[in-house]
């Protein structure tokens, strides 16, 4: 009895433990006369990645991660403990897509898994403005650019270190409040809820 007890307590930590390792995003209700466009969560189970459309209904994709992991593609399983337990390089990957903004035509175009696609209407102004810095960065580091063609995906490195705590879903999380979206608690582990979810 008591064993069966430290399982059900055990269970209910482990529960709450997972439910406080959650990001909760709440879909903006922006004004009716605000220009908005539409931006993309992509939940590709553990990792996240975030699609802007641009001005001309073409989108590009953005993800955050290891630079050895996402560029090199160094995925063996020793290669997993570093980007858990130390600060490592990171990457910014970048992709255009094109139209229409809608799950379909992402699911054709990005060759990776996709558990989920959480679709909102973000205010124009803001998706240019972080479209804007993420592009001026990949200026900046363009001369040590490297393509991955099993992620299609264009690589710099990063403005700061890839760390278990400041991840892809972190960083993607950061672009989304950048955007005007409240995202509260923390996706260290890819775990996504959106409420008023419109795609």
């Amino acid at each position: 009895m008591a064993r069966a007890g430290r399982r059900l307590i055990m269970g209910v930590v482990a529960a709450l433990l997972l439910s406080a390792c959650a990001g909760v995003v709440t879909r903006p209700d922006p004004e009716a006369d605000l220009d908005t466009r539409a931006v993309m969560l992509l939940d590709h189970g553990r990792h996240s990645s975030l699609v802007l459309t641009r001005a001309d209904q073409s989108m590009v994709r953005y993800l955050y991660g290891d630079w050895r992991w996402y560029a090199e593609r160094d995925t063996g399983f020793l290669r997993a403990f570093p980007t858990l337990f130390a600060p490592t390089r990171s990457a910014l990957g970048r992709r255009q897509l094109a139209a229409p903004a809608t799950e379909a035509s992402l699911r054709r175009q990005i060759p990776v898994y996709i558990q989920a696609v959480h679709g909102f209407a973000v205010a124009s102004e803001r998706i240019d403005r972080l479209d804007r810095r993420l592009d001026e960065h990949f200026a900046d580091h363009i001369e040590k650019s490297l393509f991955n063609d099993y992620y299609d995906l264009e690589f710099v490195p990063g403005p700061r270190p890839y760390t278990l705590f400041d991840n892809s879903n972190h960083v993607v999380a950061d672009w989304l409040e950048e955007l005007g979206v409240d995202v509260r608690g923390s996706p260290i582990f890819g775990h996504w809820r959106v409420e008023n979810d419109s795609r």
